[in-house]
């Protein structure tokens, strides 16, 4: 696994395409994250595992739809493990539930 550090928020990639976050992913580190992009091998098959992120807002959940563009064609869902309450509540409110598998 590869890590890349923004401050205190981190991705690593996984052996099976799995983009693991740890820290925050508010719109304080999102930007830093997403200049990161290239540098991750993902593909249509990619999760995202947010068992470590300790806070994440709307700029985290729009940052979580790019992803989804990136890995397929947009229409999701995007499945995202370890999804918090904040997160699920986040994405309810916004309307985007469908287009993120949360568990």
């Amino acid at each position: 696994m590869s890590a890349q550090q923004t401050g205190l928020t981190s991705v690593k990639v996984s052996s099976d395409k799995t983009l693991v976050f740890s820290g925050s992913l508010t719109r304080h580190s999102v930007a830093k994250l997403w200049s990161q992009r290239k540098g991750w091998s993902i593909g249509s098959e990619t999760k995202v595992d947010l068992t470590d992120v300790d806070v994440i807002d709307t700029a985290g959940v729009a940052f979580l739809l790019e992803i989804l563009k990136l890995v397929g064609d947009g229409k999701g869902p995007l499945t995202c493990i370890g999804a918090s309450e904040q997160l699920k509540q986040i994405a309810r409110v916004s309307g985007v539930e469908s287009l993120l598998s949360l568990s």
